[in-house]
């Protein structure tokens, strides 16, 4: 069983992002966080095996949090920002600097193609809880 703490800012998105995960048998949401404060405490008591990480928050940002977490209590962390073109993109590739191991962007649409990024969220959640992580100093 893989466990997730889900960090995002927006009540929709964090709702989105649970059922998606809470839907396959393998994966469990342990924990919701909506800054980077919230995040680096629950990292810390949860111990989750992976975090997915929004970017922009408030009280502190995802790179803030990740920096945190990767000193204190290595975690997978997994990046989901909102366009892989906007200006949280350099935040995220900042986070990755500071022990993240992917980023991805948040799902743009339902139907189809809303199907196809739930696939490869949740086969890229899968691969990422299997990977070895190490202490960031």
């Amino acid at each position: 069983m893989i466990t997730v703490l889900v960090v995002e800012d927006s009540k929709t998105v964090q709702d989105l992002l649970v059922n998606i995960l809470e839907r396959d048998p393998d994966i469990r949401v342990v924990g919701r966080a909506d800054n980077g404060q919230s995040a680096v405490a629950l990292a810390a008591k949860l111990a989750p095996d992976l975090i997915t990480m929004d970017v922009v928050m408030p009280d502190m940002d995802g790179l803030e949090a990740t920096k945190r977490i990767m000193a204190d209590h290595p975690t997978r962390i997994l990046v989901v920002t909102a366009h892989e073109d906007s200006p949280e993109l350099n935040v995220a590739f900042e986070a990755l600097r500071a022990g993240a191991l992917d980023v991805v962007a948040k799902p743009a649409g339902f139907g189809e193609e809303g199907m196809v990024w739930e696939k490869e969220f949740i086969a890229k959640v899968k691969a990422l809880a299997d990977l070895e992580i190490q202490k960031k100093s």
